[in-house]
């Protein structure tokens, strides 16, 4: 039960911080978007560490979909965490700015 609520809180961080990465979410279709690509991102999102170039990866994959992701109630809190800024900037992506 312990490892299902840690797996959902890490699928809700990554997702979130994800969200942060995004300028252009209304570019892209709601069928590409899929938050559970950003797996790799849970653990240095939710407690540090390094960042797994498939996070990078996937968050490249998913930057359309961020602002989306920052929006909604269960991952927009993530995206203004610390470590969700230390993604962007270990994978030397842009910070989104979600209007």
């Amino acid at each position: 039960m312990k490892s299902i609520v840690a797996a959902v809180v890490a699928l809700a961080a990554i997702v979130a911080i994800a969200a942060a990465a995004a300028g252009s979410a209304e570019a892209e279709s709601a069928a590409a978007c899929n938050p559970s690509q950003l797996t790799p991102c849970a653990g240095p999102t939710l407690f540090g560490g390094p960042v797994p170039p498939a996070c990078c990866g996937a968050l490249r994959a998913q930057m359309g979909c961020l602002c989306g992701y920052a929006r909604s109630p269960n991952y927009g809190a993530y995206i203004h965490s610390p470590n969700a800024r230390r993604l962007f900037d270990v994978c030397r992506i842009p910070m989104p700015r979600c209007a």
